[in-house]
């Protein structure tokens, strides 16, 4: 019976925090866009980074909520209410999309994202396992949203999951979600969690999402309508290396050094990843993941995830080309980035899930690198043309951009290990690390 228990608590993991996933990476259904007017459609698009950023900003606050509990089944109950408004958004909002704003109707997915999200990352982090399941989960939901739809006709077609793309969370997903949290529930709706942060709600990780998140966005925003020179890039840059040092310090212990993680692979995966994904390289892309997971636990290095994140961006430079890198290439540097990204969530195992919920959510939110790429492609990045190449190195400067950042969170972490006791600062947060057994 006990085992039977921990496999829907696994399955649960992982199919949830694909649900929440994609309810904050492709936060409304393409298929409710029908027959709506273009200045709306360009709001939506407008308002989806920042309703992602406001989404996070919702998961980390549950999952700082869900800390201070001392049952188990709080975090799942939370879990569920925001499956079940997920849910109830894409039964009942699909006929009243012509009346409500699409802006609306995706603010309301990410939110319920954010907090079915937030609940799970808490309810899975009792056990190792579970929370590696609910990470690789997440980090799914990037893949699939990533994915590109052929056309109708197209020899594929029929092998790639559209609905996950222009339906995304699908219902038909939404409802086995709903029942699957229900069930874990009830599993633990007696059962204690292990520890329990002592403080009523602490702010501080609430600050961090905040001051991080924020700073993120608005750099972004204004790097990719007003940023035209080098040297505004790199103080953007910079800016964000800041932003994430100052709140990887308000995070307890050695939490901080995911999120630095994280920051060095979005910068890294914007370099790369620059073409839609087709349908047959998910389960390549889950496989270096999971082995990439694997790695990191058993040899738990981060200055090494950083320098091959590094390697990744050199990579990426160096592949560069003002039409684009070849496939070989993309699909190269897609497999080390799932590699590298589940070496580095594996390696860096955060004591509180506010932290690993911030850490994702640099993945999610478009960053300098994103914008910088939308600079490029509008032409209003300037180059001087007394280079032998200004289209080549124009079309580099989003891989070298992410060294420069992926330098910036080496010191970062260098000096988070000299700042930090290599223990926890409380017992409690200790007691509460995912335990394997």
């Amino acid at each position: 019976m006990r085992r039977s228990a921990d496999a829907v608590e696994l399955i649960t993991a992982f199919i949830a925090a694909v649900v929440g996933g994609l309810a904050l990476t492709t936060p409304i259904s393409l298929a409710w866009t029908r027959g709506t007017a273009t200045l709306e459609m360009e709001l939506l698009a407008h308002n989806l980074p920042r309703a992602t950023a406001i989404g996070f900003i919702v998961a980390v606050i549950a999952a700082v909520f869900t800390c201070t509990a001392d049952s188990a089944v709080v975090a799942w109950l939370v879990a569920l209410f925001g499956t079940v408004v997920l849910l109830i958004n894409h039964t009942i909002s699909r006929g009243f999309s012509a009346l409500a704003p699409l802006t609306t109707l995706n603010d309301i997915d990410s939110l319920a994202g954010g907090m079915l999200l937030g609940g799970l990352m808490t309810a899975a982090g009792r056990h190792m396992v579970y929370a590696g399941a609910a990470t690789l989960g997440a980090l799914t939901s990037i893949v699939i949203g990533d994915l590109s739809v052929p056309g109708i006709g197209h020899p594929i077609a029929p092998d790639v999951p559209a609905g996950f793309v222009t339906d995304s969370p699908p219902l038909w997903l939404l409802w086995p979600t709903v029942a699957l949290v229900l069930v874990c529930a009830l599993l633990n709706r007696h059962r204690r969690r292990e520890s329990v942060i002592g403080v009523e709600l602490p702010l501080r990780p609430i600050l961090a999402a905040l001051l991080i998140l924020l700073i993120t966005l608005g750099s972004s925003e204004w790097l990719a309508h007003r940023g035209t020179t080098l040297i505004e890039v790199l103080l953007i840059a910079a800016l964000t290396v800041v932003t994430v040092l100052v709140g990887a310090l308000l995070l307890p212990g050695r939490d901080g050094v995911i999120v630095v993680l994280s920051t060095a692979i979005a910068a890294s995966g914007g370099a790369i990843v620059v073409t839609a994904l087709s349908g047959w390289t998910v389960p390549l892309l889950l496989g270096a993941t999971v082995g990439g997971m694997l790695l990191g636990m058993a040899r738990p290095l981060p200055l090494v995830g950083l320098a091959a994140t590094a390697a990744l961006s050199a990579f990426a430079a160096a592949t560069a080309r003002p039409e684009g890198p070849t496939p070989a290439a993309t699909i190269t540097g897609c497999l080390l980035l799932a590699l590298i990204t589940g070496y580095c969530f594996g390696t860096a195992q955060p004591i509180q899930s506010p932290s690993k919920v911030l850490a994702l959510s640099l993945l999610y939110v478009p960053g300098v690198v994103v914008a910088l790429r939308g600079r490029i492609f509008g032409g209003e990045l300037d180059i001087q043309r007394r280079y032998v190449d200004p289209d080549r190195l124009l079309a580099a400067v989003p891989g070298l951009t992410a060294i420069f950042i992926t330098g910036g969170c080496a010191l970062a972490v260098v000096l988070l290990y000299r700042l930090r006791p290599e223990k926890p600062e409380t017992e409690s947060a200790d007691s509460s690390r995912p335990v394997a057994r």
